[in-house]
């Protein structure tokens, strides 16, 4: 019979003070304050400081210095009571209507049932259990008896208070090898309930040990809710059948043996029960008392060592299960922006948007064709991130390794050290050339295997990262990338890269940037948003940032006027090169945009004569930096898709 728990609650909350001042009466509390409904505990320890106190919230009383809880149903169960039995006493004295008929029938008739079995004489039975300092009142609560052979006899009953179960152990040690330590009555069928079951709250948590003894040690040491399991730690049989009743208990804790099975059980147990309500008793195998071993691997070894102080230690001190991949929150280290390991950008304005890219981070940055993301990505997270200390992998999908190196060099040296030869020709200066190239030896890594498949370049880019302490993985681009995917699966593919990549960047601490292109744009339509990304829409669900780079047209740069010689609004003439749209931000939400110049010769995205004259640290000089920015020109040539095609240096 399984009694909502939540009526229970309701007469033990009806009865109310009642049940202390019955407590009370019972106990006679030494100290009693009538009025806040304190004494002293009555459960064996000292407490001259009252501390059992009422706690109007549980209906019960809980003792501060020993950590008990007694109610209404404790005491009624303390009286002889079984759970049932207590339940249906403070149903009637709250007037609380149910039924209880099926209470101590037996219902099914092809099982054989035992008997109980006693005998007038229980003495060779108390006088082993005392040797293992187990009471006469702990045998008689939990209806220990002896039979005719002197053995120890426990009866298991069920819900409704029917003896299904009769087991026997011998009252003296075991010695002989292969001597069995248990048996069940013969003649009758041995149902797989809990020993206890019946006398335990289950509003209540519940204490599940591997042994009966166990359980009379726990019980003798004060905490009475509490069930042995029937047939030994290997046998799980027992949660499947008692699976309803378990499940009424917010809390169980877990105290199996401290041995292979019963640490085996504890995991079992956790795991079925549920990881979320289950807390385990730890004990050690062994413990000194001063400079002897003693072994402390079941509750009743620890009883008998140590006492029930500590028994009760070990039971309110249960641990909690860890969940793998689950932290509490209150253990997580404080999150400072200002403090968090990242990757500045090397434009201002932009950093005044997203502060810094974070480590541990996905960036997905888009473009039409023709943008220059490419050339931004080469800037802002290659030449960048060598200049702040840190090391880069790259995969670049649509350049050879020379013409990457070539890109990656001009936006190094600067326009300091670079002459131009006719409109497309760039030449460095060898002194600087062999200065840049010797500050970045051994810092970038660039992916050169013959095929482009994701899994071989993560394997790379982990590889690097463990043994080089590479921080930032460029990809460009996604689409040049061999996700193993087809048109029947290909958003399926690219869900199950980015979470690759979003759980890569955390793992390894490091700033994955992405390029990917947009799906085809209206022709309308000039900049690119978040939701033009081609491919699934988890490629900017997931990721922590995105950023679009927008090449101004020619129209844009000129402006659009009305009729009457005036600018139209939101077409005024744009005096820029490029747009930045930082489309997405997790960590501060902000968004915003930044316009941008571009220098021809040396590959620079800016906006300040700071930016455009930059010395990255592989230039010594201090020599003051221009302070005024070059005078704007048309500009004979394209910087943009087919710049790649066309440039060329000179050595």
């Amino acid at each position: 019979m399984l009694i909502p728990n939540e009526l229970i609650l309701l007469a033990k909350e009806k009865y109310g003070e009642q049940a202390a001042e019955d407590i009370n009466n019972y106990f006679k509390l030494e100290n009693w304050d009538d009025k806040n409904l304190r004494g002293s505990c009555p459960f064996g320890h000292s407490d001259s400081d009252p501390s059992f106190i009422w706690n109007h919230k549980n209906s019960s009383f809980h003792c501060f210095s020993c950590g008990k809880n007694f109610g209404i149903l404790d005491l009624y169960m303390l009286q002889g009571n079984t759970f049932l039995g207590a339940v249906q006493k403070l149903f009637e004295k709250t007037e609380t209507k149910y039924s209880f008929g099926e209470r101590g029938i037996k219902t099914n008739k092809n099982y054989r049932y035992p008997f109980r079995d006693f005998s007038d004489d229980r003495s060779k039975v108390e006088k082993y259990w005392q040797e293992r300092k187990i009471s006469k009142e702990t045998l008689d609560f939990a209806d220990i008896q002896q039979d005719k052979n002197g053995n120890t006899v426990f009866h298991y009953y069920d819900l409704n208070d029917v003896l299904c179960l009769v087991k026997y152990r011998p009252s003296r040690k075991i010695i002989k090898k292969g001597e069995n330590k248990f048996w069940a009555q013969k003649d009758a069928d041995s149902l797989p309930l809990l020993y206890g079951m019946n006398q335990v709250d289950t509003t209540q948590p519940l204490l599940i040990c591997e042994g009966e003894g166990d359980r009379l040690a726990i019980i003798e040491s004060g905490f009475r809710n509490v069930v042995s399991i029937p047939f030994g730690a290997g046998n799980f049989t027992w949660i499947e059948h008692n699976w309803d009743f378990l499940e009424k208990f917010k809390r169980i804790i877990i105290w199996g043996d401290s041995d292979d099975p019963g640490l085996t059980m504890r995991k079992e147990c956790c795991s079925r029960l549920g990881i979320w309500r289950c807390t385990y008793v730890d004990v050690p195998n062994n413990q000194k008392i001063g400079e002897k071993n003693v072994s402390t691997k079941d509750a009743n070894e620890v009883l008998y060592h140590f006492g029930k102080e500590k028994v009760l230690d070990y039971i309110y001190n249960a641990q909690e299960f860890p969940i793998s991949g689950v932290t509490d929150l209150a253990d997580i280290p404080d999150f400072d922006i200002e403090k968090a390991p990242g990757l500045f950008s090397s434009i201002e304005s932009v950093n005044k948007i997203i502060y810094k890219y974070l480590f541990g981070s996905v960036v997905l940055f888009t473009g039409k064709r023709g943008s220059g993301k490419s050339s931004f990505a080469d800037q802002e997270f290659i030449s960048n991130t060598l200049d702040q200390g840190y090391d880069a992998f790259v995969f670049s999908g649509e350049l050879s390794g020379g013409v990457l190196k070539s890109w990656v060099e001009i936006n190094l040296v600067g326009s300091q050290f670079i002459k131009m030869k006719g409109d497309f020709i760039h030449i460095i200066d060898s002194v600087a050339r062999k200065k840049v190239r010797d500050w970045y030896r051994g810092r970038v890594w660039v992916y050169d295997n013959i095929t482009s498949k994701e899994e071989e370049i993560f394997e790379k880019a982990i590889a690097v990262t463990r043994k080089y302490g590479v921080k930032v993985w460029i990809l460009d681009n996604l689409s040049v990338m061999d996700l193993n995917a087809d048109d029947s699966n290909i958003y399926l593919k690219q869900k199950e890269f980015i979470v690759k990549a979003v759980n890569y960047a955390m793992t390894y601490d490091v700033l994955i940037v992405i390029a990917v292109h947009p799906r085809k744009l209206m022709p309308q339509q000039t900049k690119v948003t978040a939701d033009d990304i081609a491919g699934s829409g988890d490629l900017s669900n997931l990721v922590q940032y995105i950023l679009s780079v927008h090449r101004y047209t020619d129209e844009e740069k000129e402006g659009e006027k009305d009729g009457k010689g005036n600018y139209k609004k939101g077409k005024e003439p744009i005096n820029f090169d490029v747009g930045i749209d930082i489309l997405k931000n997790r960590y501060t939400g902000k968004l915003g945009h930044a316009n941008l110049y571009f220098s021809y010769p040396d590959y620079r995205f800016y906006l300040t004569a700071e930016e455009l004259y930059r010395r990255l640290k592989w230039n010594t000089d201090n020599s003051p930096l221009p302070t005024k920015l070059p005078e704007r020109s048309e500009t004979p040539y394209d910087w943009g898709l087919n710049l790649w095609q066309t440039n060329m240096i000179l050595f």
